[in-house]
């Protein structure tokens, strides 16, 4: 592959040399599939796990989930929750995937008339139903290996 020349002023060098190495991090970033979901699934613990799947089934109707409302679910803070959130997306930056879990700051209007900041969770709609069908799969083994028949 021939090499182009592009002119840079010297004081933005050091920049223009982070933006090409962001960009070619982001260009070996995988999606994830079902094998990868499958693996990270034996690796995380319940709790992980139960946050993927609510989070999972709200996504998959094109929903997002606040932080709290997971957070009564799981039994668990608000701060636990979140710390939860950062452990799967570092192991997905370790297996050098896509965020699993996309967490943003989104303003409610109270029936007061104020308004407060929030935090939601949300999973790609595609990736959540791949989540479900593992999750599926996983619940069936589990009735299986408990001699449960339906």
């Amino acid at each position: 592959m021939p090499y182009v020349m592009v002119p840079v002023p010297e004081e933005h060098v050091e920049a223009v040399m982070q933006y090409v190495l962001r960009a070619i991090a982001r260009a070996s970033i995988l999606p994830w599939d079902k094998d990868a979901i499958n693996e990270l699934w034996s690796e995380i613990d319940e709790s992980s796990r139960s946050l993927i799947a609510f989070v999972a089934r709200e996504s998959a109707v094109g929903g997002e989930m606040d932080v709290a409302d997971a957070a009564r679910k799981l039994q668990v803070t608000p701060r636990e929750t979140n710390a939860i959130v950062v452990e799967l997306n570092n192991r997905a930056r370790d297996k050098d995937r896509l965020n699993l879990l996309n967490a943003r700051n989104v303003t409610e209007r109270l029936p007061n008339g104020r308004t407060t900041e929030k935090r939601v969770l949300q999973i790609d709609p595609e990736t959540a139903d791949v989540i479900r069908e593992v999750e599926k799969a996983d619940l069936l083994e589990s009735r299986q290996s408990l001699g449960m028949t339906e």
